[in-house]
């Protein structure tokens, strides 16, 4: 079929679909979100795909999935955490490392304020810093810095005023209730819910209780969303990407990440990891097999409110949008 009668096929299948009421998007074309009321992104940890799916200790998730979007081959964009956030929230990776790193380079943040848009980030357990906004670990581990990419780039912490965005995770339990959510909402859990784990086996949220840290963090994401689409924010056209932010630590493969699998011009990748995309204009349960990635994810959310692009969201031939789970 060359390419006038594609053409042709096209327009005429928006004319029927205006014309039934029924809204048509093109393969490819961006989505229309330019009407997302909320974001909310939550990050977990270290825990590939196939570790949740079917998990007894993980029925939330596994409820959800049958529920809402499922990403099917969505990857993390390397190894070890720190990258994969980076990479979610500026397109870049920044050293490769979980070391404390600064970042002057340009980010979701420094876009979400030039549109107009506001934003809060909220980490589990960052109150046991006592307002040192730099600390690189908190409360034996609880809150790690690794885990909020914002604390990373110059332009936040050369302003008190974003630096201020970044909170416990207590206080977004009162925004919902006031109802003064901001447009983007960034979650990160601490250690003992976000299925990563800390110290020795005695340590009842240990690297080795697997188990027990999978069911943990299964009943975080229940409580937490939950409590978000029961809020006023569940109004309009919000949505909640819920993520991994790479595939299980072990004792064999690379670095102890024996999956490295990636896509979207980032290969060798973070591995296999669930995401679950719950959006209010669009609750059928739906699976994409599209490949994406951390990459996919920003651009997504950039494109819905127009926000430009960063890094390797630029890329639009190998970074897709997540079209098919948004909702329209």
């Amino acid at each position: 079929m060359n390419r006038r009668l594609l053409a042709a096929v096209g327009a005429v299948a928006l004319v029927l679909g205006a014309i039934a009421g029924i809204k048509v998007i093109r393969a490819g074309t961006p989505a229309d979100g330019t009407h997302y009321g909320h974001v909310f992104v939550i990050m977990m940890e270290n825990t590939g795909y196939r570790s949740l799916i079917g998990n007894p200790n993980a029925p939330w998730i596994n409820r959800a999935v049958a529920t809402y979007g499922v990403a099917t081959s969505y990857y993390g964009v390397a190894h070890p955490s720190q990258p994969n956030y980076i990479a979610a929230t500026s397109g870049l990776t920044g050293d490769h490392s979980n070391a404390d790193q600064t970042l002057d380079v340009p980010n979701i943040v420094d876009q979400l304020e030039s549109r107009g848009k506001t934003w809060k980030a909220y980490m589990q357990s960052y109150a046991l810093c006592g307002g040192n906004a730099s600390a690189t670990a908190c409360g034996n581990e609880l809150y790690v810095r690794k885990h909020n990419p914002f604390i990373s780039y110059a332009t936040v912490q050369r302003d008190p005023m974003r630096v201020a965005k970044i909170v416990d995770l207590h206080e977004l339990e009162a925004d919902l209730a006031r109802g003064e959510v901001a447009d983007y909402n960034w979650i990160s859990p601490d250690q003992c819910h976000n299925m990563h784990g800390r110290g020795p086996a005695s340590d009842p949220c240990s690297f080795s209780h697997a188990s027990k840290l999978i069911a943990a963090g299964d009943a975080f994401l229940g409580s937490w969303v939950g409590k978000i689409m029961a809020s006023r924010a569940w109004q309009g056209n919000p949505v909640i990407f819920i993520t991994w932010d790479e595939s299980d630590v072990s004792t064999t493969g690379s670095g102890g990440f024996p999956d490295t699998r990636g896509c979207c011009g980032a290969s060798p990748g973070g591995g296999h990891v669930l995401t679950i995309v719950i959006s209010r204009s669009n609750h059928t349960a739906r699976r994409s097999p599209v490949a994406y990635n951390h990459y996919a994810l920003l651009r997504t959310i950039q494109d819905g409110w127009q926000l430009g692009c960063l890094g390797a969201t630029c890329d639009t031939v190998n970074v897709p949008m997540m079209n098919d789970l948004v909702g329209q």
